[in-house]
């Protein structure tokens, strides 16, 4: 799916931006709980720990060893839940639990990233993905309701999109109508956002005579 694609590359960046943040937020977090020297080298082995556990649960997924991932999952959720290493955890971990049917791990772990993670970004892109989850599951009022709480600039064309999706489901053409020009407006749009969001309005103008020119 394109979406998924570009919020995981999105995820990416985020993370190649941020990575030493990360760690240096690990290394604060346990600063107050040994004498200098042991937690220097406490702080050291937690943090190879954690990240060879995460590397091997993108490893296992990147492999369609999806349940095999969510144990990995689990497990840095359960032994590290205040690194940001179990936020994007939560979140590659739903995408995996999908690909194996598991939709309800999927929703678990979204709703744990939403309600646990530090990080503005990595809850409202938990909330995307949920607010997606909703609609399939055609409970359209909650999509709308989380997607809402998205605050995140950067996603704001993928709220729109979203937004005119849920609406479109909802039999309310012309409301989808302004959600897609306003995600076609947003400074954050990628050009292939731009491309499907495009098309969607195309597609509505076809069938409901939408003309947006005006």
């Amino acid at each position: 799916m394109d979406t998924e694609q570009e919020e995981l590359e999105a995820l990416q960046k985020w993370w190649h931006e941020n990575g030493k943040a990360v760690v240096i937020g690990l290394v604060i977090g346990l600063g107050g709980v040994f004498g200098w020297t042991t937690w220097q080298s406490r702080v050291e082995a937690t943090a190879e720990q954690v990240s060879i556990v995460y590397q091997s649960m993108v490893d296992m997924a990147a492999a369609d060893d999806h349940l095999e991932a969510l144990l990995r999952v689990d497990q840095i959720i359960r032994d590290h839940p205040d690194s940001d290493y179990a936020a994007l955890s939560g979140l590659l971990g739903a995408k995996s639990a999908l690909a194996a049917g598991r939709t309800d791990d999927a929703n678990r772990l979204l709703a744990w990233v939403i309600q646990n993670s530090a990080r503005t970004e990595l809850r409202d892109l938990a909330r995307l993905r949920s607010a997606q989850l909703l609609l399939d599951e055609q409970k359209r009022e909650a999509g709308l309701a989380m997607i809402a709480e998205v605050n995140t600039p950067a996603f704001t064309a993928g709220v729109e999109e979203l937004r005119g999706d849920i609406l479109m489901d909802s039999g309310q053409s012309d409301a989808a109508a302004k959600a897609y020009e306003s995600a076609l407006a947003s400074d954050s749009i990628s050009s292939g956002t731009r491309v499907r969001v495009e098309m969607k309005l195309d597609d509505l103008g076809h069938r409901q005579g939408f003309d947006q020119s005006q």
